[in-house]
């Protein structure tokens, strides 16, 4: 063969190689507006971390509080208890790391801290309490662990420390794996560790199947099966150069919430406002809303087909939005 025929040869495969692994290019749906309806709730709520659903109550977790959750029965929110001492005692709690999954119980966490998973009881009599029903060390030297996230088959992910791989695996034999290879997308001042400038949020399916991530400072969600295999790598359209390293702006900042049939995120935007996207856990973009509110905390109801959320602006307020509109519309995806 000619020497330009194979350099012609070589180049095509470096081409089609390059094709075949391209991320994938997407707009996102033109958004419509959605309109908030709002219920005054006692001035219980300090400061609003993350909120979730158990046992058919809205919990909202309060890092800053002495009393960590407060309880409010669904759907009109009405406030029932709180509980969950802040401290080292039997029955109290450390530092978590906003992820909660409901239990049989009542709901379980990972306490950064101590490196344990906390199984913790619901108990609704009276005025209600959490007792620990059962907690876990995890057999890993890295503390603090990040982004933790429970999957199937007692494996857990987390953000790796090692400074190639985005991502680390453990198992239920304890074995542990780092996966991701960074993308190269960002470029950062030397001080940069990766880790911050690839900043992300993590998201679990509630079945542990799979997970979802979104970047802080680039549009970009990924999806990965439990054993760590990517199944989607979504870029979306920026409205600046991506690269640019002198003021980053966050787009996405909220941690997402997911369902087995959705995950649903709030982006921020350059214009101020609070947009939410609505995924399948396949990577495509089924809903695309601007929310009349700047709210930093949500969870949905999928049985009440509601979006619940607080602006840390108003102690006294849990707005809400009605999701007829949106799962009547749905296709199955």
């Amino acid at each position: 063969m000619k020497p330009h025929i194979v350099a012609l040869f070589l180049m095509g495969i470096l081409i089609c190689s390059c094709t075949s692994h391209k991320k994938e290019l997407l707009s996102l749906p033109e958004p419509a507006e959605i309109h908030s309806d709002s219920i005054l709730v006692p001035p219980v709520i300090l400061s609003a971390t993350r909120m979730f659903i158990a046992h058919d109550m809205l919990v909202i977790y309060e890092q800053q509080k002495d009393t960590l959750f407060s309880f409010w029965k669904l759907p009109q929110c009405q406030y029932l208890f709180s509980a969950g001492s802040k401290g080292e005692g039997p029955d109290e709690l450390l530092l978590l790391d906003r992820v909660f999954v409901e239990t049989a119980n009542g709901f379980k966490t990972f306490e950064l801290p101590s490196n344990k998973i906390k199984d913790l009881k619901i108990d609704i009599v009276g005025d209600g309490r959490l007792k620990l029903y059962a907690d876990k060390r995890l057999a890993i030297d890295q503390i603090p662990l990040n982004r933790f996230t429970f999957l199937s088959d007692s494996s857990y992910c987390f953000l790796s420390n090692n400074e190639e791989y985005e991502y680390t695996l453990l198992d239920k034999e304890n074995n542990i794996h780092s996966f991701s290879p960074y993308p190269d997308l960002l470029y950062g001042r030397n001080e940069e560790a990766k880790a911050y400038l690839y900043n992300k949020l993590l998201v679990g399916k509630p079945d542990g199947e799979k997970f979802a991530s979104f970047y802080a400072y680039i549009k970009m969600m990924k999806i990965y099966d439990k054993n760590g295999n990517m199944l989607k790598e979504l870029l979306m359209e920026q409205p600046t150069d991506v690269t640019n390293d002198e003021s980053r702006f966050a787009y996405y900042s909220t941690f997402p919430y997911a369902t087995d049939q959705y995950i649903y995120v709030l982006a921020n935007e350059l214009d101020g406002r609070k947009y939410l996207q609505i995924w399948s856990w396949k990577g495509v973009p089924i809903a695309h809303y601007i929310l009349d509110q700047s709210v930093d905390t949500f969870v949905v109801s999928e049985k009440y087909k509601k979006i619940y959320a607080i602006s840390n602006d108003r102690d006294n307020v849990i707005y809400t939005y009605e999701l007829y509109d949106i799962f009547f519309s749905i296709a199955d995806y």
